[in-house]
């Protein structure tokens, strides 16, 4: 009896173990902490979404898919591969549509469109930001002449810019940093400077990456909603997490297996982007696409 006891507690003790080692213990109880708060009438709720397209492979693209943003204006996503520097242009499928290589860049980790055919893109390592216009571009994009701007901010080799989303409303660029430390910053100023005229530039730290409120290992994207509701995704932690515009965390979508009708876990989520309709979408490396729609209450 005493050895069935002894068993019995080892299996438990391992339990608890993994269940800290692997962040699920974390999972469970944000999630759970989470679904206890009085949510907006414009809030999401993240924990109503059920992936209805999940672990889909983009064909044409093999790996080092990166980045996510949505475009109301032609009604499709537009990423990036982080080896081989390139824009990719996906339908709401899935469907790979376009592909632009990008002369002039390393390691481009994140993109946001701002209006018509500008965007933002991120290098993470250099940590600059580009911005680009695909008015008269076909399947090649140089960047030399590219207004830039770069941050000197915790010089670490692979650790920098992870994210980038446009606020329309505060006309300011929200950027995420993975780690060493997690920061969310807000930028104005770089996109909407005047040829010849001096850059008025102004950076915010929206969230202290001391925070208890930022709970996650790492941040991989972020999107701003037309509502001032936030999302941040953290491939470490497995999760999407909505923030209220004072920063107050409202709901999570779990990516782990068995959340949100998942048959297994996300690998590594890198981009997510939230269409009209409020369909939300995420894409992994190697090149997996995935989407998630609001059941009806």
């Amino acid at each position: 009896m005493r050895k069935v006891v002894i068993a019995i507690a080892a299996l438990i003790l391992v339990l608890v173990v993994w269940l800290f080692m692997s962040g699920t213990a974390s999972h469970l109880w944000h999630g759970w902490r989470l679904s206890k708060v009085e949510l907006p009438a414009q809030a999401l709720d993240l924990s109503r979404y059920r992936a209805d397209i999940q672990r889909q492979r983009v064909r044409g693209i093999e790996d080092d898919l990166s980045a996510l943003t949505w475009n109301s204006e032609t009604g499709t996503l537009w990423s990036v591969l982080n080896g081989r520097p390139y824009i990719v242009e996906l339908s709401p499928e899935g469907e790979l549509l376009r592909e632009i290589r990008v002369e002039g860049v390393r390691d481009l980790e994140g993109i946001s469109h701002i209006q018509g055919e500008r965007y933002v893109l991120a290098e993470e390592r250099t940590q600059r930001l580009l911005l680009i216009d695909l008015a008269e571009v076909d399947d090649v994009l140089n960047i030399s002449q590219a207004p830039s701007l770069s941050i000197a901010l915790d010089q670490s080799k692979n650790k920098g810019f992870e994210g980038a989303s446009w606020d329309e409303e505060g006309r300011r660029l929200l950027v995420v940093k993975e780690r060493d430390p997690m920061r969310v910053l807000a930028i104005s100023g770089f996109v909407d400077q005047l040829d010849g005229e001096p850059l008025q530039l102004a950076i915010e730290e929206l969230k202290d990456s001391n925070s208890p409120r930022l709970f996650m290992r790492d941040l991989s994207s972020i999107t701003m909603l037309s509502s001032g509701h936030l999302l941040l995704l953290s491939d470490e932690s497995k999760m999407l997490v909505e923030y209220s515009p004072d920063g107050k965390p409202l709901s999570m979508l779990g990516l782990r297996m068995g959340s949100a009708g998942l048959r297994r876990s996300v690998p590594q989520a890198e981009g997510v982007a939230v269409d009209d309709q409020g369909r939300i979408f995420i894409v992994s490396e190697p090149n997996l696409f995935y989407r998630f729609v609001p059941q009806a209450d």
